[in-house]
């Protein structure tokens, strides 16, 4: 008989392009609310973990300010609903 253990993994382990794109979108809600807020705020993490993951999604380019608004504006359309 044979018996097989699992190890999980944190997210850095799995996919670090992964948890980059996390951070990244993590950064900045939390420039526009918040270091504290965002930390504790599960629906903020919910949603940057899902736009990380998806497959196709291209990080945004431009300025500090283009980039919050783009997350903001994605906030606004699906944050609700992830």
């Amino acid at each position: 008989m044979r018996i097989s253990t699992t190890k999980v993994m944190t997210m850095m382990e799995m996919e670090p392009h992964i948890k980059g794109r996390y951070d990244f979108a993590m950064s900045a809600f939390a420039r526009m609310y918040g270091v504290n807020y965002v930390m504790s705020s599960p629906d903020i993490s919910r949603f940057c973990k899902k736009w990380s993951e998806t497959e196709g999604q291209e990080a945004p380019h431009g300025t500090i300010s283009e980039i919050n608004f783009y997350f903001l504006d994605h906030w606004k359309i699906w944050g609700g609903y992830i």
